[in-house]
């Protein structure tokens, strides 16, 4: 049978793609040239706003589960002191925020987490499988694709509705749609980067451990999350670095490690992993045509400062799942695609420039480029600009948007994150409480409606198809009629309505998109109407 979707890549982006569609009731292939899964941590921190969509896709507590703390950095001085770097402030989880901390976890355990997820839902990652080439009809998409079998090399040709590029950045999808790929190779900025073991003496696994100046010559040793291992994973940068020799084998990587370290009495096991690392910073400019679409590292790249990359693919996924959903199956016009282009472009632009400020930053001396700054958190991340976007909020003035920070300030908006609120209590069980994120859902539209005018607001949802919306009416206190909703909630803890600003707002309907952000903020039916008019036919 063939799929609806065809992903090529199995790293994060992919195999988030694939669990939010088949979430939505989409059939997905998902194929990787590689011979066996990745190893080592490479992309390894994983911000708040990729918490919560987690949350949304059931991943979030086998993350929690196996993930570890961000370590503050113990730089090691000339003079034979150390002092404590800070990378991140750590924060108190908040009622609207409460995932405000990020979580260190190896990429490769973390695409075991989504591998598993997946396999309850009947779908296996092809290893071995490279995608060679593809055509689009006008209804379908035929791929040729090359695999190698118990020694044997042979072809098959694949069927789908679509295609979705997630295999990096020498993607076949994005080099045969013919989109420009822009931007620059940092010559000079290389970081020798890998894995591998610490025989001894046992350095502290609660620190990430500095010797000497990025901006001329430094090596880092931050142990992995697993506390029960010896497994370090390394950073080693500085123009003054041979990043070719010390990349070209472990003796080389040790030999240049004592050198700048001057830490001769570490031993080393095993090496893991290695590579010679050079910063491109790059991105699309389109995200897809057609039936054929890239996300992740097929649609950007960029220096590893700051933890965005991998983040931001995620991101791109879970954008894209549930409008592909609704399209193919014939509820949402094609229309609907191009909003992913529009939504996701002005977030690459903003973040390429933090990556490369931060970038810059580390190489310059005493530059303070190990310090990340709240917004890398990504919970300000917004499709404030999006036409997709409906908001009927007044607004004094000309507003500037910033796609990275806006919402910061505690305004809420069309566009932005949906706040969570705890505390909510259910109507007909009053013992029994629940909390907006767990509403929420990653195949369906949720409605919230904070008004007790609410019988016509509830009457027009009967009007779009069943299962793809969900109606939540939230009041202050319990109700003295019945009210004809998907769940009548009362807001015990006061939440819901101080963090959707609802004393101060003329608009008491919120539409939560599938991706845990604010399609709609409007006051009645016109509203409502008009934003679903964008997104179903």
């Amino acid at each position: 049978m063939s799929p609806t979707v065809l992903i090529v890549g199995a790293g994060p982006s992919g195999l988030s793609l694939a669990l939010a569609l088949t979430q939505n009731g989409v059939s997905v292939r998902i194929i990787d040239k590689l011979s066996s899964y990745r190893v080592g941590q490479k992309g390894s921190g994983i911000q708040p706003r990729t918490l919560e969509l987690y949350k949304l896709l059931g991943v979030l507590p086998d993350v929690q589960k196996k993930g570890g703390v961000p370590q503050p950095k113990l730089h090691y001085l000339p003079s034979g002191e150390a002092k404590i770097v800070e990378v991140l402030d750590f924060m108190e989880n908040t009622p609207d925020r409460p995932y405000i901390n990020p979580i260190i976890l190896g990429q490769d355990r973390h695409e075991a987490i989504l591998r598993e997820h997946l396999a309850r839902s009947g779908v296996a990652v092809e290893l071995e499988t490279e995608l060679v080439s593809f055509e689009q009809f006008p209804d379908r998409v035929v791929s040729r694709v090359a695999k190698a079998r118990d020694g044997q090399q042979f072809e098959e040709s694949i069927e789908s509705q679509y295609i979705i590029g997630a295999e990096g950045a020498h993607s076949v999808v994005r080099k045969t749609l013919g989109l420009t790929f822009l931007g620059e190779t940092r010559k000079g900025d290389n970081l020798v980067v890998g894995d591998i073991h610490v025989k001894k003496p046992l350095l502290d696994r609660d620190v990430w451990h500095v010797w000497g100046e990025p901006s001329t010559k430094a090596v880092t040793l931050r142990p992995f999350e697993t506390k029960d291992d010896d497994k370090y994973t390394f950073i080693c940068l500085g123009r003054d670095l041979d990043f070719e020799k010390m990349a070209s084998s472990r003796e080389e990587f040790i030999k240049g490690f004592y050198e700048t370290s001057g830490r001769t009495d570490i031993e080393f096991g095993d090496l893991i992993w290695i590579s010679n690392f050079q910063p491109n910073v790059r991105m699309v400019n389109d995200y897809g045509s057609g039936r054929a679409f890239v996300a992740g590292d097929s649609a950007h790249v960029h220096s590893p400062t700051g933890g965005q990359g991998l983040n931001t693919g995620i991101q791109d996924s879970v954008n894209l799942a549930w409008k592909l959903a609704l399209v193919h199956k014939g509820l949402a016009p094609e229309g609907l695609l191009a909003s992913y282009s529009q939504e996701r472009i002005p977030i690459i632009a903003a973040m390429l420039n933090k990556t490369s400020e931060l970038l810059n930053k580390t190489f310059k001396p005493g530059g303070g480029g190990w310090v990340r700054g709240y917004e890398l958190r990504q919970l300000g991340v917004n499709y404030r600009g999006s036409p997709a976007i409906v908001d009927e909020t007044p607004v004094e003035g000309e507003e500037t948007i910033d796609p990275y920070r806006s919402g910061n300030d505690g305004t809420v908006r069309g566009g932005d994150r949906a706040p969570d609120a705890p505390g909510l209590v259910f109507i007909d069980d009053s013992s029994h409480k629940t909390s907006l994120f767990d509403v929420f859902g990653s195949s369906y539209h949720t409605v919230l409606i904070f008004s007790d005018e609410n019988t016509a607001l509830l009457d027009a949802l009967k009007n779009y198809p069943t299962g793809i919306i969900k109606s939540v009416v939230i009041v202050p206190q319990r109700p003295t009629g019945a009210i004809l909703a998907d769940q009548v909630l009362v807001d015990g803890d006061g939440y819901a309505y101080k963090h959707y600003n609802m004393a101060e707002k003329l608009t008491k309907v919120v539409v939560v998109r599938p991706d845990g952000i604010i399609g709609a903020l409007v006051s009645g039916v016109d509203g409502l109407n008009r934003y679903f008019k964008k997104i179903f036919v």
